[in-house]
């Protein structure tokens, strides 16, 4: 059904179910990718109720709710990204503000978290460490290892004002207002020393960038352009890092596609020792870990 058919329907027919089908057709034609899961999540970002609730009762909607369901519902044929039509991202079983402008949250990135995680339990715990997060986006990194690792202090830093603003109302949300702390910095801080630094940089090559697909598109080219080979910033965290780690500290990088022997190359005559790299689901080498020796 078009758009604008939308607004014919009766009020008897004006159910979630009917909604719902709708919309799924409406994003089949546009081929937007499992079509009636976008449905479900912008009519619940709408009635302000958990998918699951959907279905609990037979819910009548007013014109107004259906109008923003509609407006929505256009606005994604565009390819503009889900989290930015409802204004939050999943990560590691959180929920994060973004909004236009800032970089969304990848299900991959969880898998750095996880071994910030488990290198701390390894090495550090229980002592109190502290944590920089490069390039932190909306702070769900910073955030989730604040939450996960009780004996920790986490420093975010992002080129981003918007990404930086939007770092700091997660960390409220989340109640880690005082064990975070997000600065407006390219890459490093002014100075300080941590025991980890965890990093997702920017690290598609530019010459790729215009295959993505067209919701990446939207999202801000700083956060994703890493310069010609894709490892313009991974080499300036590679040759900084020695500077802001301590002895014994670890760099957790996430990494794009074939990137791993040149990553390799960078750090042959450093202190800075590649000593595992981990796969992502895709079977794609993902995460790298080094030690500061």
């Amino acid at each position: 059904m078009p758009l604008q058919h939308s607004a014919n329907l009766s009020k008897k027919e004006i159910k979630t179910i009917s909604l719902l089908k709708v919309a799924t057709d409406i994003f089949k034609k546009h081929n937007i990718e499992d079509a009636y899961l976008n449905a479900e999540i912008l009519l619940s970002h709408i009635l302000g109720k958990e998918r699951e609730k959907l279905y609990a009762e037979d819910i009548e909607m007013d014109r107004k709710k259906i109008g923003l369901f509609f407006k929505l519902v256009k606005k994604r044929c565009r390819r503009i990204p889900l989290q930015y039509l409802t204004g939050k991202a999943n990560f590691f079983g959180y929920s994060f503000f973004v909004e236009n402008g800032v970089f969304i949250p990848r299900p991959e990135t969880e898998i750095l978290v996880e071994k910030t995680i488990e290198i701390y339990k390894n090495f550090f715990y229980p002592q109190k460490i502290k944590i920089l997060d490069i390039g932190t986006g909306c702070g769900n990194i910073a955030i989730t290892l604040a939450k996960e690792i009780e004996n920790s202090y986490i420093i975010g830093t992002d080129i981003s004002k918007k990404s930086i603003k939007i770092a700091k109302k997660n960390s409220i949300y989340h109640n880690v207002e005082k064990k975070t702390e997000f600065i407006r910095k390219n890459l490093f801080p002014e100075e300080g020393k941590f025991h980890i630094i965890v990093t997702n940089p920017p690290y598609i090559p530019k010459s790729e960038i215009k295959n993505l697909q067209q919701e990446v598109k939207k999202e801000p080219l700083i956060a994703i352009d890493g310069g010609v080979d894709g490892l313009k910033y991974i080499r300036e965290i590679l040759n900084g890092a020695e500077k802001y780690l301590y002895k014994n500290g670890f760099l957790i990088m996430e990494i794009g596609e074939n990137q791993t022997s040149l990553i390799k190359e960078e750090v042959k005559e450093k202190n800075l020792k590649l000593i595992k790299i981990e796969k992502d689901l895709q079977n794609f080498e993902r995460i790298c870990i080094f030690k500061y020796n």
